[in-house]
């Protein structure tokens, strides 16, 4: 019965017209009125502009800032969910129910309320609500950034590194000595010197030659925005001219072996130093006494008014020994007494204490000895007094009383008779 009942209500409602009436939709139009334009053009504008901001704060902010504005739009939903109106998705405006609803008002405003009859469903109202952007406001924006203790818009100075440079002596230097800096990590460093700027980047150590006299100055990047600042200077002082020039050759004028060097300086005080005896220690001339085969090394050093020293240095071969000017045959048959006897040519212009002897390979008998550079042998074998044999090598030593530095005490060497 129960279900006849509403069956009969439906039917009811199903083929119920009312009559129309154009006054009473003019004044539901004039209610219903959309609005201008211009009345949604802001609104688009801003909705845009949101829009717009959230795109970009999307790529662009950090992956806590995207966690925190996740936040913001759960809370945002969760309260929409809450909210006491149902919420309800649709695609147009108003539904035909409750178009039909209006118009029943309409035209009966100050009747029974045609939603409140019996038997008629109370239809869903569907409220439009603008639902916030996910971005946060600008002051949760800078939250998010941890910005909101800072001054905006405001520009901070670059704080100056505390890093300390590396401690530099800033005391003269002589021409030809190395200026050298370990590498710095934290500083840039610069070096004004011999009309150049060269440039040192981090971890770059320094070994500069001071090849020219004048001003060195060292700057670097410590100031409080970075700008170069000068540490210091140091002068390079000038170093005395000193050269070295010799032939090379030995020279027997008194008997020693002896090579000539000569040193140029415009300083008067000069030193020496040799590998090889030196005739002595000062002045610009200098001999070496070249008793042995090698290389003869010779250094000479000047040092200025200023206290800068130069130096000079040189190489000189000696191609064969000291022998004290001995000859290896001699004829006594011959004019020239050079030739006629034997005697070693440095001992009789030495002026030395010395002692020769001539002894015979064959027996190890002394054939001769003097001590007199004037006693000269002259072939004589002094055991039987008579010529020793022709084109035979007897063997001679001259020990020397009192050689010079560097000199041997005792030479040797064979004799042959033509």
């Amino acid at each position: 019965m129960k279900d006849g009942l509403e069956n009969s209500f439906k039917e009811a409602l199903n083929n119920f017209e009312l009559p129309y009436d154009a006054q009473a939709w003019d004044a539901l139009n004039q209610k219903l009125k959309p609005k201008r334009w211009y009345q949604y053009s802001s609104v688009k504008w801003s909705a845009a502009l949101v829009i717009t901001l959230g795109i970009a704060s999307y790529f662009t902010l950090p992956t806590t800032s995207n966690r925190a504005i996740e936040k913001t739009h759960d809370k945002t939903a969760k309260k929409g969910t809450n909210s006491t109106i149902p919420v309800t998705p649709h695609q147009g405006g108003t539904s035909s129910d409750t178009h039909q609803i209006l118009m029943d008002y309409a035209t009966n405003p100050n009747g029974i309320d045609p939603l409140m009859s019996p038997g008629i469903t109370t239809p869903v109202v569907v409220v439009e609500e603008l639902i916030p952007h996910s971005i946060p406001f600008m002051s949760d924006q800078l939250t998010v950034l941890g910005l909101t203790d800072q001054v905006i818009g405001g520009i901070e100075p670059t704080p100056s590194y505390n890093a300390q440079i590396g401690i530099i002596d800033f005391k003269s230097r002589c021409q030809g000595e190395t200026f050298q800096l370990d590498a710095d990590k934290y500083h840039q460093r610069m070096i004004s010197y011999a009309g150049q700027e060269l440039l040192f980047t981090y971890n770059e150590a320094i070994s500069l030659k001071l090849t020219d006299p004048g001003n060195v100055s060292v700057t670097a990047n410590s100031g409080p925005y970075g700008q170069f600042e000068e540490l210091g200077s140091f002068e390079v002082k000038p170093i005395p001219s000193i050269a070295l020039s010799t032939d090379r050759s030995i020279s027997y004028e008194d008997g020693l072996p002896k090579i000539i060097v000569l040193a140029e300086s415009n300083e008067n005080q000069v030193s020496w130093h040799s590998n090889y005896s030196l005739n002595n220690t000062n002045g610009k001339t200098n001999e070496i006494l070249a008793f042995d085969k090698g290389n003869a090394i010779v250094e000479v050093t000047s040092v200025s008014s200023n206290g800068c020293v130069a130096k000079s240095k040189e190489l000189i071969p000696v191609l064969s020994d000291y022998n004290l000017l001995a000859v290896n045959a001699f004829n006594p048959q011959s004019t020239n007494s050079r030739n006629s006897s034997f005697m070693p040519y440095a001992l009789t212009i030495r002026q030395t204490p010395f002692k020769l002897i001539v002894l015979d390979p064959d027996t190890g008998g002394l054939v001769f000895d003097t001590s007199d550079a004037d006693d000269a042998w002259d072939g004589i074998d002094r055991r039987d007094g008579k010529l020793v044999p022709g084109n035979k090598a007897y063997i001679w030593k001259v020990v020397l009383q009192n050689p010079l530095a560097g000199e041997k005490s005792e030479y040797r060497g064979t004799i042959v008779r033509m």
